[in-house]
């Protein structure tokens, strides 16, 4: 099946792109940081959904076999079918591969982000668990962002 395209040119399987961020903290100056975001069209997270549907569906079907447990097993994995289904569907744009410095204890790290990528967004520090903010940087900035050609 040949993948369809948007206008834009964005086609149906994803298409990634590397986004430049800068990681806010208590002190100046902020990090940087870099972020996967693959881009999805509608067909193409109608695909996810239906996939993520069908995973927890499936494991609910099974774990009908587990005694006494299928009574919270069952309605459970069917109702986080139905979640994880609204979610894909709702998810345009997914952060993936995210990594940053923390402008507090200056350690190079990958980064949780949410599952939708959105900007700002707050994240924690691995080795100092401070909070930082994710925000794009200004047009100015980015010119001179390192590692983004």
């Amino acid at each position: 099946m040949e993948p369809t395209a948007f206008p834009e040119g964005i086609v149906s399987d994803g298409v990634p792109r590397q986004q430049a961020f800068l990681l806010n903290g208590f002190t100046q100056p902020p990090g940087h940081g870099s972020a996967t975001v693959i881009t999805y069209d509608r067909p193409a997270r109608w695909r996810r959904a239906l996939k993520a549907l069908g995973k927890w569906w499936g494991i609910a079907l099974l774990s009908v076999l587990i005694p006494v447990a299928h009574f919270v097993l069952v309605p459970s994995f069917f109702l986080f079918g139905l979640f994880q289904f609204s979610q894909r569907l709702g998810a345009v744009e997914v952060p993936a591969d995210a990594r940053g410095m923390c402008p507090d204890c200056g350690t190079e790290q990958a980064l949780e982000l949410a599952s939708q990528w959105q900007v700002p967004q707050l994240v924690t520090c691995r080795q100092c668990h401070r909070g930082l903010r994710l925000t794009l940087p200004m047009p100015d900035q980015a010119a001179t962002l390192p590692g983004d050609h």
